[in-house]
């Protein structure tokens, strides 16, 4: 039975027009099911594209641009970030440099360097500024204790 509804499940992910990013990383249900996978805020924002990304950004109109600030210039997609993107070849692994997406996700994913990897994505979007995108002025707010705390605010 068991067997049966993963079979329909499957079928409906690979024909479904929806979700073309994460099928290039997780390309059919039995893949997704023997993966070792516990997905966190980061992961799942590598797997489905939906995230801090200017090609995201942009389809959702929070940004005037897709392409990434590095010299290669393409859409700044999870995947370009994760394989091709320049500005993240010191960080990028070896491991990530020499295998498809669905091997790394399967074998790779919970490792150290890999873990870092995702981790140096993140960190690099936090600290680069998105094109024509500023951080709203700062707001103080007075806490309990009444210690003044400086808050940046950023709309994705």
């Amino acid at each position: 039975m068991e067997e049966y509804y993963t079979k329909i499940w499957d079928s409906i992910y690979v024909n479904s027009a929806k979700a073309s990013h994460t099928k290039q990383i997780i390309p059919s249900i039995p893949h997704r099911i023997a993966l070792s996978l516990w997905p966190n805020h980061s992961l799942t924002q590598l797997l489905t594209n939906h995230g801090c990304f200017c090609a995201y950004l942009h389809e959702m109109k929070k940004v005037p641009t897709p392409l990434c600030s590095c010299p290669e210039e393409s859409e700044q997609t999870a995947r370009h970030l994760m394989l091709e993107c320049s500005l993240l070849c010191k960080e990028r692994p070896t491991v990530i440099q020499n295998l498809p997406l669905p091997t790394i996700m399967k074998y790779h994913i919970n490792t150290v360097e890999v873990t870092r990897f995702i981790t140096a994505i993140f960190q690099m979007l936090q600290d680069q500024p998105q094109p024509n995108q500023t951080p709203y002025p700062p707001v103080t707010t007075v806490l309990k204790s009444n210690t003044p705390t400086i808050l940046y605010i950023y709309i994705y």
